[in-house]
């Protein structure tokens, strides 16, 4: 492919050389590229690719493509090279990407959600709906990008431009019909799914979780970005509960179906019930609306709830059977996501990825509503992090829980000790009880060690992450193995104590 079919979509100036060469690949970061590709420059929020130039000509690249001319660039011998000058590398990665996979969004159905809480889940929820009506489906998020039931793992909830293209090509060649994708604010505005026409743009709820240093500057460009979905979008479906949704549909002349929990929306549920049994939390739901019939959700919670209703209305606008849907309902399941561990005692034992003050209050007050007889919650907090998320997720289960212990959660650089100070601060705020385990498999022994009837053990802030930051590394850590490790151990305990 040459460059020039490669730019085709954007505008563009050759500084240098000719736009007719041939082109073998776009790599956007210098340290992979080879001879003959072209080296795409992207200013990050941590780097910017401008500064890699003479690693990039050492590697022998055939074209450069920039949105500044570095100062660096006169101390280069560019002979053999073509220097492309546009307004935004970003949205040039994104559409030379395009072209070089041959748009293969354009044949498939591609689903986007977004929003501060529930885009995984719900994306699961659609993508089991889907399947269960006979739908191949891909998706690409958090957890990583799935082909069927094949994963590939991804560092970020929306990967680079290039990734996104590459694994939608993968997913059409391999037969997928659909695609559901997680579109985060940050790919939005790193234009990571530029150029992607959405069949569906899914909204979920707005909260001030990214806002900081190397993500948003304030929450007016938070809700900003989240609302840039819909430029893309040829319908938008938006949880009309959350307080910013109008201005999250505010100048978009795309139609909208809304769902909620009141009859205004165009679905919304009518009654909501709790159902616990062995090994199971769940609830039971009466749809209204634009379509009626009740179904059971086999996870728990109100949020959970607000989940499978944008499922719900997004695989009705689709045709998806009421069957379909209300058989991938019962049966979900979200690696991370409330997630029930099998155990032989008469108590629960959960999983969940919750890691800030806003989620972890949502899980501790859902759990509550369950009547266990106690809750106990074991999770840490981040190290070079936001030191008060430590203070208010300290304080929440100080409030919310019967007894917190306090442990490792990625302490990356930062001295484990000096965060779990932090979260006891928060949680001295009220009259909770702790103990402090600085190993996280340990306290997750103790918690199931000492399990009472009736408990609650509740596993927050890791999730479907399989790996822990530790010192500048990242070691393999599953909470999901240590957890079946431990049981497996305190059964042989038991037995032979017997």
């Amino acid at each position: 492919m040459t460059l020039k079919e490669l730019l085709c979509g954007i505008s563009y100036v050759v500084i240098k050389g000719n736009d007719e060469i041939p082109i073998s690949d776009i790599v956007y970061d210098s340290r992979k590229t080879v001879e003959d590709c072209a080296f795409v420059c992207i200013s990050g929020t941590i780097t910017d690719g401008h500064r890699f130039l003479r690693e990039a000509e050492q590697n022998g690249v055939s074209a450069i493509v920039m949105e500044h001319l570095p100062i660096q660039l006169t101390e280069i011998h560019l002979n053999h090279m073509t220097i492309v000058l546009t307004e935004d590398s970003k949205k040039a990665l994104a559409c030379m990407s395009a072209n070089y996979f041959a748009h293969p969004d354009r044949e498939m159905t591609v689903i986007g959600i977004t929003g501060t809480k529930g885009k995984t889940t719900t994306a699961h929820m659609i993508k089991a709906i889907l399947e269960a009506d006979g739908r191949k489906t891909g998706m690409i998020g958090t957890m990583g990008s799935y082909i069927g039931s094949k994963k590939i793992p991804l560092l970020h909830t929306t990967p680079p431009a290039y990734e996104v293209y590459r694994l939608l090509r993968q997913m059409a060649q391999e037969g997928c019909k659909y695609v559901v994708m997680e579109v985060s604010s940050q790919g939005l505005k790193m234009s990571r799914v530029w150029g992607i026409q959405f069949a569906a743009g899914i909204f979920t709820n707005i909260s001030t979780d990214h806002i900081g240093v190397g993500e948003h500057r304030n929450f007016e460009e938070y809700l900003y970005w989240k609302s840039r979905l819909f430029c893309q979008s040829e319908i938008g479906i938006i949880n009309q509960d959350e307080e910013f949704h109008t201005m999250i549909e505010e100048g978009h002349s795309i139609p909208f179906l809304h769902f909620g929990m009141e009859s205004s929306a165009d679905f919304y549920f009518d009654t909501i019930k709790q159902e616990k049994r062995k090994g199971f939390l769940g609830l039971s739901c009466e749809l209204k609306g634009k379509a009626c019939f009740l179904c059971e959700i086999g996870m728990p919670g109100r949020f959970n709830a607000y989940n499978a209703l944008a499922a719900i209305t997004t695989a009705i606008y689709f045709g998806c059977s009421q069957s379909a849907i209300c058989d991938a309902l019962l049966n979900i399941r979200v690696k991370g996501r409330t997630e029930l561990i099998p155990v032989k005692g008469n108590y629960h034992l959960m999983i969940d990825y919750a890691h800030n003050a806003v989620s972890l209050e949502s899980l501790l007050k859902m759990l509550r509503s369950y009547e266990p007889g106690r809750i106990v919650c074991v999770f840490g907090c981040g190290g070079n992090r936001s030191r008060y998320r430590r203070y208010a997720m300290g304080k929440i289960s100080g409030m919310y829980a019967d007894f917190s212990i306090l442990t490792e959660d990625n302490s990356r650089e930062e001295p484990l000790m000096e965060i779990i100070k932090d979260i006891i601060e928060g949680m001295h705020q009220t009259n909770g009880q702790y103990i402090v385990i600085p190993s996280r498999e340990d306290a997750i022994y103790y918690s199931i060690k000492y399990a009472l009837p009736g408990d609650m053990i509740v596993l927050a802030g890791k999730g479907h992450e399989d790996y822990m930051e530790q010192n500048g590394q990242r070691i393999h850590f599953s909470e999901h193995e240590v957890a079946q490790r431990i049981l497996k151990q305190i059964s042989s305990e038991s037995e032979r104590n017997q």
